[in-house]
């Protein structure tokens, strides 16, 4: 699939340059996990100058990133350095492709990353660990100088953000990436939605956040942007904005604890009300609960005043399935819409998803051993 239609005014289809000697190499393809690859050229020709690919991606995007290096700096086999926070296979499996075009192709990410990625066929001898460097810094031929910055369990434990205080742009891998649910080259405050979905699935712990959020909010000077690998890019105001809300995330361990809490079912609904009266429309939403109160099962189920749902009457889970199957009835034009916001809010908090939503799609094909 080739690149969507621009995006802000931007050609997609070309290297976009995020600050100077910085340049977005990745793909957008109109999913909900696109991918971010980032070059940065230190240096100029005339100069020892060092062109580093940060989170090369997967093998999907190689021909693209390709050929955007390429307008770049010539020929992707220019590139010197691949960085990798951390080992995913869309994080960094083409650093392996890249390391057959050009032998002297340098690796640099932690040693826990590199237990891991050495398997996709990279070359021992041409790898160097974050961990190794005095200070974790490191300063290129150019003169310029790069920092890396332990963000354990965000989502590995061997993370590591790489900060560049010249243009005072962090590369955060996961850290800070988003579902695309509101499409957009840089991150908005619609952002968040996606921001936090991504979140709660895959980082491990709040702990692990704050800690992370912590170590950002102690470089000097402090970043300017924030490039994460998935998502719109986050710059200016929005930065202290999305700090604060990660740091009082609950993702992962800290979910599943609270998963069977009653108060996390409560919360699910009027997430749930929220966001359905922002897709359809407050209006809609507000007749359809009032079908609750018309066949008497509002009062047996469920409390609620002009805050929202206070209180859940009956089994937790009966309850979000008769809630989804009531939407659902009395709004059909709307089902998609509160489909995708039932499984993206409940999944979020780790709540089974409702029978309504689990019902039979097509047939699969059988599979038979004659030929």
């Amino acid at each position: 699939m080739t690149d969507p239609s621009p995006i802000e005014g931007l050609d997609l289809q070309a290297p976009i340059e995020i600050a100077d000697g910085i340049f977005w190499v990745g793909r957008r393809e109109g999913t909900l996990l696109e991918r971010n690859i980032y070059l940065r050229v230190f240096g100029r020709p005339s100069t020892s100058r060092v062109s580093m690919l940060i989170d090369p991606g997967p093998p999907s995007d190689l021909a693209i990133m390709s050929e955007k290096v390429g307008k770049v700096i010539g020929n992707v086999r220019n590139v010197n350095v691949v960085y990798a926070n951390h080992q995913d296979p869309d994080v960094t499996y083409n650093a392996a492709y890249l390391q057959k075009l050009n032998p002297n192709l340098f690796v640099l990410c932690s040693e826990d990353t590199w237990r891991l990625i050495h398997f996709y066929g990279l070359n021992p001898a041409r790898f160097r660990a974050t961990e190794s460097f005095k200070d974790m810094r490191t300063r290129f031929p150019s003169d310029h100088v790069v920092q890396f910055v332990p963000s354990p369990f965000c989502h590995f434990r061997g993370a590591v953000m790489l900060y560049d205080p010249e243009s005072r742009i962090l590369f955060t891998g996961d850290l800070f990436g988003g579902l695309s649910y509101h499409p957009g080259f840089y991150a908005t405050e619609k952002s968040w939605d996606g921001i936090k979905t991504f979140h709660q699935i895959y980082m491990p712990s709040r702990d692990a956040l704050q800690l992370a959020v912590k170590t950002i909010r102690a470089l000097n000077p402090a970043p300017l942007m924030i490039a994460p690998q998935h998502g719109g890019i986050i710059q200016g105001e929005l930065i202290e904005y999305f700090l604060d809300k990660v740091s009082s995330l609950d993702v992962g361990l800290d979910l599943l604890r609270d998963s069977q809490n009653k108060d996390n079912y409560v919360a699910a609904f009027n997430e749930l009300l929220i966001d359905l009266g922002e897709s359809i429309d407050k209006v809609s939403v507000a007749g359809a609960m009032k079908a609750f109160r018309a066949d008497g099962s509002f009062p047996n189920i469920l409390t609620a005043d002009e805050r929202g749902i206070r209180d859940i009457k009956i089994d937790a889970r009966t309850a979000v399935d008769h809630f989804t199957r009531v939407l659902i009835d009395h709004l059909p034009e709307h089902r998609n819409a509160i489909e995708m916001s039932v499984m993206r809010t409940l999944l979020g908090r780790n709540i089974p998803l409702p029978e309504a939503l689990v019902a039979a799609g097509a047939q699969s094909p059988e599979f038979l051993d004659e030929v």
